[in-house]
């Protein structure tokens, strides 16, 4: 528990760096977007060439984030330079041996040009005539490099003076040994990787076998949200987004168009929507709009302390605002999976299953949008679902879906209150709630020396009153991420655990007080 919780720890920063490109990416959208000239015209020129700027920095974060979660996986307490360098040499090496070495008959969406990396070569026969991009691997990349890092950085230390390469300085050891394992672990997965790619193709078969079948749509939410997660989404999303996975059109032209977005642009443009495109995006316009504010706000009344609560407020507007009017929930999901795992599981399931009701009902309502990226994108906005109220054939579907939403607002509150009260610890009554609970009763000195208790989703936080008596070993034994002293109290970082042993031992004071009555 503690180790998961402590990568919750790790990565709050850069998921928070990842929800300010978010909401900086949506605002330039807005501003700059034609389709929402009903609500926002500006014609100043400085303004649009600003929010252009906006949407170029948002997308080059949101693109780029497994570089940017690398970089804090790396960094020390102290901010060595050292392991910051080694990390982005390793990644840059990591890229460039994907790029030589990875079969090129593999799907287009398998490869990225990150950081503008790419390669044409004659040189050998087995790169002829190509051009070649580094192998996309998100995440996993950020993983593999940031172990290797920190192994050789340790390793590094134990670097000898007086060997025969005595001339080379530990930090630049650990730059060399970094740059060499990382290439070797590219060169493996090169080798493995090709078997992932082909397992999620197979997927992509399966589901295009029959996008009208509501299972197959629930799988396809399933796999695009677990995909984004790992920056791996163009796998999914750009045969059915642009391919003719996601169906084809034969426009008034004689033009044939592919893909669930692309056909439903073409038509919107065309005022000629069929009312089957729109099948792979309108379950965002309930997940943005309606559910992930649902679980937003019942996490912030989750928090017992009513100073802690006014002093946040703001913070949860603006995360409801960004899941709302900006449409990318990337950062949120990381958040719930480092924070929450199952209730992240729980998320996937309700996204799935809404998938398959819209198809089943036959509600569909796309996303107009003409560019190619399928990271750093916007659908299942409020402004654009408001601006499809125009057309008198959307609008039972818009009704419909608002409907629905509703219901998923109170799904996901219930949910979340449900899961940090009662699931979040302990879940198949192995006794380890218990245990944490008596345990830290006892580590703070006792019930009798707790004078007040609060807590949030990830904190717990005890008012003592004798602060000596507190053991902060022993509650890091127990799973205790950080143990700090704060205006309120002392907090303990427990993760979603935190409001479960909150209610134990608000249990525990209210026996000890009735005990004292009688």
């Amino acid at each position: 528990m503690r180790g998961w919780h402590s990568l919750y720890e790790i990565l709050k920063f850069p998921i928070r760096v990842l929800m300010f490109a978010t909401f900086i990416l949506g605002v330039g959208n807005i501003i700059t977007n034609s389709a929402f000239s009903a609500f926002i015209n500006i014609d100043s020129e400085l303004v649009l060439l600003s929010a252009e700027a906006m949407m170029r920095l948002g997308t080059v974060i949101l693109v780029n984030f497994p570089l940017i979660f690398l970089i804090r996986l790396v960094t020390r307490r102290g901010g060595s330079a050292t392991t910051i360098i080694s990390a982005f040499l390793g990644y840059m090496s990591y890229l460039i041996i994907t790029m030589y070495f990875v079969r090129s008959d593999l799907p287009a969406t398998a490869y990225s040009s990150i950081l503008g990396l790419s390669a044409t070569t004659v040189s050998t026969a087995f790169v002829q005539g190509t051009v070649r991009y580094p192998l996309q691997t998100g995440v996993i990349a950020s993983a593999v490099v940031s172990f290797v890092t920190l192994h050789c950085f340790r390793r590094s230390r134990y670097h000898s003076e007086y060997g025969i390469f005595s001339f080379i300085s530990k930090d630049v050891w650990c730059v060399i040994n970094t740059i060499i394992l990382s290439s070797v672990a590219a060169l493996g997965i090169t080798f493995v990787w090709p078997y992932i790619v082909s397992a999620i193709q197979d997927v992509i078969a399966f589901i295009s076998q029959d996008t009208t079948n509501p299972i197959n749509l629930t799988l396809y939410g399933i796999l695009d949200r677990f995909l984004s997660l790992f920056n791996l989404g163009a796998m999914i999303r750009t045969p059915f987004w642009y391919g003719a996975n996601g169906g084809t059109w034969i426009s008034m032209s004689g033009s044939s168009i592919a893909g669930d977005v692309n056909i439903w642009t073409n038509q919107l443009a065309a005022s000629s929507i069929s009312g089957m495109s729109g099948r792979f995006i309108t379950p965002y316009y309930v997940i943005n709009i309606f559910g992930i504010p649902g679980h937003i706000w019942a996490v912030y009344f989750l928090q017992t302390d009513t100073l802690e609560k006014r002093r946040n407020r703001l913070f949860y507007v603006l995360l409801t605002v960004i899941s709302i009017f900006m449409g990318n929930n990337l950062p949120l999901e990381m958040t719930l999976f480092v924070l929450s795992p199952l209730l992240y599981l729980i998320h996937l399931g309700i996204t799935g299953i809404l998938f398959g009701i819209f198809q089943s009902m036959h509600i569909y309502l796309g996303f107009n949008y003409t560019g190619t990226n399928t990271v750093a994108v916007t659908p299942g906005t409020l402004l654009e679902y408001l601006t499809y109220f125009r057309s008198n054939t959307l609008r039972m579907s818009l009704i419909t879906i608002a409907v629905i939403g509703a219901v998923t607002f109170v799904v996901y509150f219930l949910v979340t209150r449900i899961y940090y009260k009662y699931l979040a610890l302990d879940l198949f009554r192995t006794g380890d709630k218990d245990r944490l609970i008596n345990g830290t009763v006892e580590a703070v000195g006792g019930i009798e020396n707790i004078k007040l208790i609060h807590s949030s989703a990830s904190r717990l936080i005890l008012s003592l009153y004798d602060p000596t008596q507190l053991n902060a070993d022993k509650l890091r034994d127990m799973g205790a991420v950080r143990v700090y002293d704060t205006k309120a109290g002392y907090a303990i970082t427990y993760g979603a655990a935190s409001t479960i042993v909150r209610l134990g031992i608000a249990g525990k004071l209210r026996q000890a007080a009735r005990t004292v009555k009688s």
